[in-house]
């Protein structure tokens, strides 16, 4: 009976979810959900590496970068269906990932923290300087928008900011399920160990190379994933797009949504991009300072995050 009232929660949190847009006919909040939902997704990727097994990494928005450039040159150069493209970018996100994180992983400290920050640095010069692949600086226009065909008869088209919401949200709810998969397995018994106590872990015969290597490898593909969905909702990518600061960012959100929870990386990129969007409307320079104003206040007062607050919150309720 514990978990009833919790399934109800998060039963009506997918119906207001789902719901609540249709009655929304703002095109400026319809695109703060859509860019809330693939910022969700690429955090819910690095908490898995974060969360689950305490891999810091500053260099997702590279692999989200990798991702986007692979998918759209796949349906731009090859006319591959947007399926395949988003294929495409996810595995080469995830191949990138294991090249990275095989040799680097062995490493310990903050010395795998360091190999990501340059990789991150490296990934938005060669997207700066390929330019007959990437176009460089000036980035790739026109990308064409996401279409999934069924069969030759039917094709859904997701032109609208709408439309495209429904395909993220889709996407948020599969990749939650897979989360709460992964957190009951062997694997994420075996992650959790390997966070908590490496050298415990490997005494017990946890080969913590594989699942780190493996782990960070499933999070930047999920970059990835989430690089296309971006590259086709804007229908323009750069390196600008991709930078260290767009790393940070995401680092942060996890950090203040609560990393390794389940809600924690909805609640991070919610909030921040929140106020990151609505500080466009204002002076940016005065709204980016009240923002690191902001983000310290929170990482001092909240170090588990939000999610950690309210757990406290309710612990001491209990008492």
């Amino acid at each position: 009976m514990k978990g009833f009232p919790k399934k109800i929660a998060v039963a009506l949190a997918i119906a207001l979810s789902l719901i609540l847009p249709l009655f929304i006919r703002s095109p400026f909040i319809q695109h703060i959900l859509v860019i809330i939902g693939i910022n969700t997704i690429l955090v819910l990727g690095l908490d898995m590496a974060l969360g689950h097994c305490g891999l810091v990494s500053l260099g997702h928005a590279g692999f989200m970068g990798i991702g986007a450039y692979t998918g759209v040159l796949l349906v731009m150069k090859l006319n591959m269906p947007f399926l395949v493209g988003l294929f495409g970018g996810t595995v080469s996100a995830g191949l990138c990932g294991i090249l990275i994180g095989y040799p680097s992983l062995r490493l310990r400290g903050h010395y795998f923290v360091i190999v990501t920050f340059i990789c991150g640095i490296v990934f938005t010069l060669l997207f700066t300087n390929l330019i007959s692949v990437t176009k460089g600086p000036m980035g790739i226009p026109r990308i064409p928008p996401a279409e999934i065909a069924i069969g030759d008869l039917v094709t859904i088209s997701f032109k609208t900011k709408l439309s495209f919401y429904y395909l993220v949200i889709t996407s948020i709810l599969v990749l939650l399920y897979i989360k709460q998969r992964l957190y009951s397995s062997k694997m994420g018994r075996a992650l959790i160990a390997v966070k908590e106590d490496e050298e415990l872990a490997k005494s017990v015969g946890i080969s913590t190379n594989f699942y780190k290597v493996t782990i960070f490898a499933v999070s930047t593909a999920i970059a990835g994933f989430a690089g296309v969905l971006y590259a086709h909702y804007v229908r323009f990518i750069g390196p600008d797009s991709f930078t260290m600061v767009q790393s940070f960012n995401y680092f942060v959100m996890n950090l203040i949504g609560g990393s390794g929870t389940m809600i924690g990386p909805l609640i991070g990129p919610m909030l921040l991009t929140t106020i990151d969007e609505l500080s466009q409307l204002f002076k940016p320079e005065v709204a980016r300072v009240l923002f690191g104003l902001a983000l310290i206040v929170i990482i001092l007062y909240m170090p588990k995050g939000i999610m950690g607050l309210i757990n406290r919150m309710v612990s001491r309720e209990r008492i």
